[in-house]
């Protein structure tokens, strides 16, 4: 055993340790892994605006706060137009243990909503105008209470009726933020507070005092959390500017800037939850993204890990009634929600995301009976989670901290690492690299893609694959070069050995239209001679079959390939029977202990599960919780939990089919909205008066994730014989119904299948007079008469009349169709710069054949609002006109390009692969950067840059454009936080 101290991290690493294989607690990802958010903006109904608070009511809709007043989602969109009966500055929102909603106004007292109809409390019957907060605490024998936070009137006691001053409230500050109950700290029943500006404040015997401790001294508390362990009881307390602190049996405990635990000091509300094993959790909102405390170990989760913004002003949490906790965070730039322990995928770091993320995984033991996990990075350099914490370390040597990290191995006790630009190098016991001397050429184009360690004859040997020059032996303390028998296959990704029926060891390595196979004395390429195909060939694995023959799983650019090896000198190829992959590189494969395969793409992660002779095949993507689509060569694992780890473009995630778990939990179907001619009318029935109206029932299915995948089918029973087909459409509308009773008759499933409840809303149609069954007799009667007198005189009219409007109609006819075909390229044009606009680029989207695949660009022009500041609109305008005409110039024929809004453009590029489009992409970032562009009026010139990012999807429902829309503007992003003017995606 050899005992290492680093000199970055006050920690011991044991390298070579004997421990028993049992007693290794595996890496705990409560420890490590991100949760997985859903966010919501302004282009979900969210106002654009600070939202201070989020609460679920009883009924399953999410209410936010902000400082344009209230909205409310129901499961598809933000709806800002719930009426409420009082306006003001809001403060929080609460569900109490009634479930009825409370709205704190700091301007304008307080408001509820008791699922039905808005209240607004009686000034008479409330001290204070100016609320803070409501709040909710139960004493010893679990009894609520009901609290009003004040902003001038200290604390306000709700006695079932009227709200009164809490008994002894003269004695405290006026401005109270918080309150919590706790049972035995203090070796008593007490009762706290947080205030603005003095510090935190107990009741203790019907006394009031603050509380004093040794550098605690905080002044603004904005919130405290009662919480249980089985060591005891706990008081949490969120301080602004002093970071987060918790009270307990064994005194105060810190997580501060100055500590360095977290990033930020100033910290809102807080909230609980448990992990898997029933492990405490809690949540603090802060100014700096979403802190997890799990144990004494503090996570902080930013824009990073998909939150809408740094600045999460309240978090709250929601039991669902399948008993998941769902968090919803309020923050300065919208709404994210995460389900707690509801995601087996997991992301476990973001190193390498602001270039090629991650190339290769190591988990191993460390020297106190746990695991630790090494990770190599793409420039952000060689990560390390040990013992709750994170640590990264970086060469010394220049040429080494800048290129891609590649190979992480451990033999014998020393910690091998190769790179990308064909360095390999140690590790020492203080934390430095060492390289070491090698046979082939260095370069840029080089590196150290794979290590295989082997004995043979009693000889240790290190096998180095490398991308440029082959493979390499270190044996008996000197290399030995292997070239092969064809140049391509000089690049080599993987090696692995096969240990044959006889006891004999082969090594097989994959290249670039070759397999390569060391038999003990040379090195042969095998490619078109047994089946293989123009390619390269990047991962390999050896798996044996239920036939008991030994089969090498090759990952490639044209899928799964796999080849009997059972007979090394004699391979052949397997017939592909496998469901197809969602995208044509697959990297390796991956087989866990129940015999599920995982395959790693461009386009996420294929899970195959043997099922009768075959598979069933399963894909996840970002939109199932994988920090990134894309998956990177040789850098994957499944550890002794069964769980499967991933290095991606955007870092590393893990999947753990043990925190699967079949949703069977029916959503609830709302009635959202009623309104005849637009008017809104009682949901209970609806009654149309005579005439022609219009009628419409809006409707949500309230889940509490992947709402988009949501359907809906109506029936109006008593004029409908079959219910429409199952789509996303959340309402449904009718003009001019005949008289009589009908019931609008509403099914809906959620993603998962589970039908909900359905609902029947009775409409009842009146007739007109004219429609009753006497005024129908008589007028039939009169009608037959007056008929009979004319028909003569009209019949010989109409003839002639209707030779003459023949003649009319035809000619309007053709000048209408004329205008119509005018009026419609006109609605599909861009009126400045020509190209198709938004309309035509959504309808093109909307109107894929099932299983096309469709590329999507989109584009922004760097920096166009100071341009526009400092040319004017009319250069501006023209900078456009020049950009559109250059990306249409080198767009395919079969592309559509548009202007999506503003300075945004988009091109849609039908059957064209990621890898096309990415140099698409790119074509038109070269393009624009030598454009030369006039500045109107001035005789100056400039030139401009774009952005662009990129996505490519196969096209199967309505939510695959959705997925592409959205994926293309995330890589978008991706290019303006790199720095503009590049191509993310």
């Amino acid at each position: 055993m050899r005992c290492v101290k680093w000199g970055w991290a006050a920690a011991c690493l044991c390298f070579g340790a004997t421990v028993d294989a049992n007693d290794i607690k595996p890496l705990d990802l409560p420890d490590m892994g991100a949760p997985t958010f859903t966010t919501f903006s302004a282009r979900d109904g969210v106002p654009d605006s600070v939202i201070v608070s989020v609460q679920t009511d009883r009924d399953g809709f999410v209410w936010l706060a902000s400082s344009q007043g209230l909205a409310r989602y129901d499961g598809h969109r933000w709806d800002s137009s719930a009426p409420l009966g009082a306006k003001g500055t809001l403060g929080t929102l609460l569900t109490d243990h009634e479930g009825t909603l409370w709205v704190a106004f700091r301007d304008n007292g307080i408001a509820r909503f008791d699922g039905h109809a808005w209240q607004h409390e009686d000034a008479a019957r409330l001290p204070s105008q100016r609320i803070r907060r409501i709040a909710e605490t139960r004493d010893n024998a679990g009894r609520p209470t009901l609290w009003a936070l004040t902003i001038d009137r200290s604390l306000l006691l709700h006695d079932g009726d009227r709200w009164i001053p809490a008994p002894g409230a003269d004695a405290l500050p006026r401005s109270v933020i918080a309150i919590a109950h706790t049972a035995s700290i203090g070796g008593t029943e007490r009762l706290w507070i947080g205030t603005a500006n003095n510090g935190l404040w107990y009741r203790e015997h019907d006394q009031w005092q603050r509380f004093e401790a040794p550098q605690f001294d905080a002044t603004q508390i904005e919130g405290l959390l009662t919480t249980q362990t089985s060591a005891g009881e706990q008081l949490w307390i969120a301080t602004f500017g002093a970071g987060l602190w918790r009270i307990d049996a064994d005194g105060m405990r810190a997580w501060t800037v100055e500590d360095g635990s977290v990033s930020t000091d100033a910290f809102y509300s807080l909230v609980q939850t448990r992990d898997a094993d029933g492990t405490l959790v809690v949540w603090a909102a802060s100014r700096d993204g979403l802190v997890r405390v799990h144990g004494d170990h503090a996570q902080v989760f930013d824009r990073r890990y998909g939150l809408p913004s740094n600045s999460v002003r309240n978090v709250d949490v929601w039991r669902s009634p399948d008993g998941v906790d769902v968090l919803w965070l309020a923050t300065e730039n919208g709404v994210a929600r995460t389900i707690v322990n509801g995601n087996p995928w997991q992301t476990v770091s973001l190193l390498g995301a602001s270039s090629s993320g991650v190339f290769n995984l190591l988990i191993e033991p460390d020297d106190h009976g746990g695991q630790r996990l090494w990770v190599a990075s793409s420039f952000d350099g060689l990560g390390l989670f040990d013992d709750g914490r994170w640590s990264v370390l970086q060469p010394d040597k220049a040429e080494l901290r800048h290129t891609d990290m590649r190979l992480i191995r451990r033999v014998d006790g020393t910690l091998w690492v190769g790179f990308s630009n064909g360095a390999l190098a140690t590790l020492d016991s203080n934390g430095h690299f060492h390289e070491v001397d090698v046979p082939w050429r260095r370069s840029l184009a080089d590196a150290v893609s794979d290590m295989l360690v082997r004995t043979v004859d009693g000889h240790e040997e290190h096998w180095i694959a490398t991308r440029t020059d082959g493979q390499f032996r270190w044996r008996d303390g000197r290399w030995t070069a292997f070239p092969s028998d064809a140049p391509r296959s000089r690049r080599i990704t993987r090696l692995v050995e096969q240990i044959d029926a006889n006891g004999k060891s082969w090594i097989w390595g994959t290249g670039i239209g070759y397999i390569t196979r060391f038999d003990g004395e040379r090195i042969a390429t095998l490619g078109k001679d047994i089946g293989l195909g123009d390619g390269i060939y990047i991962g390999a694995t050896l798996l044996p079959d239920d036939h008991g023959r030994t089969i090498l799983w090759l990952g490639s650019d044209h899928g799964i390939v796999r080849v009997d090896v059972t007979d090394p000198m004699h391979p052949t190829r397997v017939p592909n029977d496998l469901p197809p992959a969602p995208d044509s590189t697959v990297y390796d494969a991956l087989r866990d202990a129940n015999g599920r395969l995982y395959l790693c793409t461009n386009d996420g992660v294929q899970m195959l599960t043997p099922q009768l002779g075959g598979y069933t095949s399963r894909v996840f993507t970002r939109r199932d919780g994988m920090v990134h689509d894309e998956c990177n060569t040789n850098a994957r694992l499944i550890d002794a939990r069964g769980r499967y780890w991933t290095g991606t473009l955007g870092g590393v995630t893990v999947f753990d089919p043990s925190l699967e778990r079949r949703d069977r939990q029916p959503k609830p179907l709302k009635l959202t909205a009623v309104r005849v001619d637009g008017h809104s009318v009682p949901q209970d029935a609806v009654r149309v008066p005579s005439g022609d109206h219009d009628v419409r029932a809006d409707f949500g299915l309230l889940s509490w994730q992947d709402e988009d995948e949501s359907t809906f089918r109506t029936r109006l029973v008593g004029y409908e014989n079959e219910s429409t087909p199952w789509t996303s459409q959340n309402f449904r509308a009718f003009t001019t119904l005949p008289p009589g009773r009908f019931t609008l008759h509403v099914e809906a499933r959620d993603y998962a299948g589970n039908a909900s409840q359905p609902i029947d809303l009775p409409i009842d149609v009146l007739p007109e007079w004219w429609q009753t069954t006497w005024a129908k007799l008589l007028l039939t009667v009169a009608g037959l008469l007056i008929a009979y007198a004319v028909f003569a005189w009209r019949t010989s009219a109409m003839r002639a009349q209707q030779r003459s409007l023949e003649r009319v109609v035809g000619a309007r006819t053709a000048e209408l169709n004329e205008a119509n075909s005018r009026l419609v390229e006109l609605s599909y044009k861009d009126a400045l710069t020509g190209l198709a606009n938004r309309r035509r680029l959504l309808d093109v989207l909307g109107t894929f054949a099932p299983n096309d695949v469709l590329s999507l660009i989109f584009v922004d022009v760097d920096h166009f609002k100071s341009y526009n500041d400092r040319f004017g609109h009319p250069a501006g305008d023209e900078t456009l006109r020049r950009v559109a005409a250059t990306l249409l110039d080198h767009a395919p024929v079969d592309a559509l390009v548009a202007r999506y809004g503003g300075e945004e453009f988009a091109c849609v590029v039908p059957r064209t692969d990621i890898h096309t489009t990415r140099l698409l992409a790119e074509k038109f970032r070269t393009a624009v950067e030598q454009l030369v562009v006039n500045v109107p009026g001035t005789g100056q010139v400039n030139r401009v840059t774009i952005s662009a990012g990129v996505a490519c999807h196969t096209m199967t429902s309505e939510a695959d454009t959705h997925k592409l829309m959205r994926d293309a503007d995330i890589a978008l992003y991706q290019a303006k936080a790199a720095g503009r003017n590049c191509v993310r995606g």
